[in-house]
């Protein structure tokens, strides 16, 4: 197993130093949320995780509990990296063929490396992420279903679902490669039974719901081939068309495609087929229904892709090599560009403790106060619009103004068009949003930054 352990290793540290500047807008909501007490539905386990790891090392703010968790999510793709080698080693070497044309350390190597340089793995091994925990023990599971280990792999499978809700399609997966099902069932719907029963009594059904933010993109013709580019994007980063030129979406997305192709032609079936099936088509399913666009979506199918490619170990590493060497152009400059963090922290100089402030989320406006340690109340729309639906964000907005100084961010065209797209789900645009406000008016005091008296 030693190849895919040094592999892990070198993966952790790699992923420290590509660290992004900013951290990604869902990390910023777990680092606040763990050190407010709140808990997320559809990763219940995740933020409760955070929330151990600030008492550990004694973060009392949102920031300085941000290179802990990102410590946390390097060690879990890490951990997820060296076991997909080790079934690689494991299921190749027991096929004559395979075995043949390659050493079993050739196909630990392959799948390994193959994981850790695609960019769903690197994504969430480098930032706050609930994606790096839930995809370690996913791999987790499947490593000790593949050695018949059925009370372990079932808490695996709880665990990788309490991450990450969207886990709970691993199960049958993981039953399918066992003798003796009835432990591993038990095993793993108690824990998860458990913990969801234990929290509905004072969260209600409602917040149940909440697992899927609020947030129903409608599906279109167009979807299928949306979700081509997300599942290619999990393998090569790709930006968005409001983050780049046409020209450079489209390099990008060809380059992650050229991967998948190359991958693809040199698959051979690592799994019986019924546990292939069980794990792509559902994960697959719920890729093109749910933000087919983006790669956390299709991350989980990454151990699979790498695992049947790693049978032809030279052509797996290098696609790998390549897909490494992509991901370093076309991603790592986006990481290290700090315009974001910058103007907020610009933005923030106008700020003291005690503020709120209103703006669509998902941009700079839900940064304000976190780089420059101040205690203040953000009000993305977005986020309350899911939440409470558009007819009751005016009392909700209401009630976080009472008694506060108050500020709308992004409230003028700043050129990003995140919290507003999603807005227009629910018919919110930045003209009508001044309506939800309790009555008053707005003074510009800095670039996108207004303070408004109600």
């Amino acid at each position: 197993m030693w190849p895919a352990a040094v592999v892990a290793v070198v993966s952790a540290v790699a992923y420290l130093a590509m660290a992004p500047r900013v951290v990604n807008g869902d990390g910023l909501g777990y680092l606040k949320a763990a050190l407010a007490g709140t808990i997320y539905p559809g990763h219940v386990a995740y933020v409760p995780l955070l929330a151990l790891v600030a008492r550990v090392t004694g973060a009392t703010r949102p920031i300085a509990l941000l290179w802990p968790a990102r410590v946390l999510s390097a060690i879990s793709v890490a951990v997820a990296v060296a076991l997909i080698g080790s079934i690689a080693r494991r299921r190749w070497a027991a096929d004559a063929a395979a075995s043949a044309a390659a050493s079993a350390g050739a196909t630990a190597l392959a799948a390994s490396i193959g994981l850790a340089a695609s960019w769903g793995a690197l994504s969430a091994g480098s930032d706050v992420e609930s994606y790096a925990p839930a995809l370690a023990a996913l791999v987790a599971a499947l490593w000790l279903a593949d050695r018949q280990r059925p009370v372990a792999a079932g808490l695996a499978c709880a665990a990788a679902t309490l991450f990450h809700v969207e886990n709970l399609l691993f199960i049958p997966v993981a039953a399918l490669l066992l003798e003796r099902r009835v432990r591993f069932a038990i095993a793993a719907v108690l824990p998860i039974a458990l913990v969801y029963g234990a929290l509905l009594p004072s969260h209600g059904l409602g917040w149940l719901a909440g697992a899927s933010h609020g947030l129903h993109y409608p599906l279109r013709w167009t979807t299928p081939f949306v979700a081509i580019y997300g599942a290619c994007k999990a393998l090569v980063y790709s930006p968005y068309l409001y983050e780049a030129s046409a020209a450079r979406v489209v390099g990008c997305f060809a380059v992650g495609a050229a991967a998948a192709i190359a991958l693809a032609t040199g698959m051979r079936r690592p799994l019986p087929r019924a546990v292939m099936l069980a794990w792509f088509v559902p994960y697959a399913l719920v890729g093109v229904l749910f933000w087919a666009s983006d790669a956390e979506r299709w991350t989980f199918l990454l151990p699979l892709v790498w695992l049947a490619a790693a049978a032809r170990p030279r052509r797996a590493i290098a696609v790998a090599t390549f897909v490494l060497a992509a991901n370093l152009v076309a991603w790592l400059p986006v990481a290290k560009d700090d315009r974001v963090r910058a103007r907020a922290k610009a933005a923030a100089l106008q700020l003291r403790d005690g503020d709120v402030v209103i703006g669509p989320g998902h941009g700079w406006d839900e940064y304000l106060g976190f780089y420059s340690r101040l205690h203040i109340t953000s009000v993305p729309l977005v986020y309350y619009a899911g939440a409470v639906g558009k007819e009751a964000l005016p009392a909700t907005i209401a009630r976080a103004c009472a008694g506060h100084r108050v500020w709308l961010a992004r409230f003028t065209d700043d050129g990003d068009p995140m919290g507003w797209k999603e807005l227009r789900l629910f018919g919110i645009d930045r003209v009508n949003a001044r309506a939800l406000l309790p009555p008053g008016h707005a003074i510009p005091v800095a670039d996108g930054l207004e303070r408004y008296d109600p």
